[in-house]
């Protein structure tokens, strides 16, 4: 009985978002946070049907861009990409680049984060890249040249989902104040913080 209870408790805890704690073990960096940084993983394509491991300063054009971390599972993710990929299909939402990169790569497969928003079949598709990162991705310190000892979860300021930040053209990170569900407004105050530099 009582391991029927600890698996339903881990059941219920991993589905949807996941806590950012449990999923970068817990470790801080003694390491001065990162002003630049950058990292490569696997990319998927939306818009030339490509999968390959770029740069994430390759992947947004070295351009100021929206990053959205996501998960599969996650509720909130599935309603701002809903809703960033209408604003851009519609034409409400232009100049504006957006990646997604997956936060959970030691809870979820890269099958479902593909099904889920990369391709014509996804059940909330992107029509912008999606990166999925291993847990253990080397971070590239911009000023130094070096690799960092801190975990990708780190360098971004322990993201949960969704989490949506700038990704500005110099490698440095602007995080953002947003509601978990889409909210049009906040997109609208996104952009125009995006279009402002």
């Amino acid at each position: 009985m009582r391991c029927i209870a600890i698996l339903m408790l881990a059941v219920l805890t991993l589905s949807g978002c996941v806590a950012p704690e449990l999923s970068s073990e817990g470790v801080d960096s003694s390491e001065e946070p990162l002003q630049r940084f950058s990292f490569e993983s696997m990319t998927h394509q939306v818009s030339n049907n490509t999968s390959e491991v770029l740069d994430l300063r390759q992947v947004v054009n070295e351009e100021d861009a929206l990053v959205l971390w996501v998960g599969a599972s996650c509720r909130g993710c599935h309603d701002w990409t809903d809703m960033i990929y209408s604003g851009i299909e519609n034409g409400t939402i232009e100049d504006i680049s957006v990646v997604s990169i997956h936060r959970y790569a030691a809870f979820e497969n890269e099958e479902e984060i593909l099904s889920t928003y990369v391709g014509n079949g996804a059940e909330h598709p992107s029509s912008w890249p999606v990166m999925v990162p291993t847990e253990d991705v080397e971070i590239l310190d911009l000023d130094s040249g070096l690799t960092s000892t801190q975990s990708i979860y780190e360098a971004f300021e322990q993201p949960s989902t969704p989490t949506l930040q700038i990704y500005r053209s110099d490698g440095s990170i602007e995080s953002l104040e947003h509601s978990y569900w889409a909210d049009w407004d906040e997109l609208v105050d996104i952009v125009e913080i995006l279009g402002s530099v």
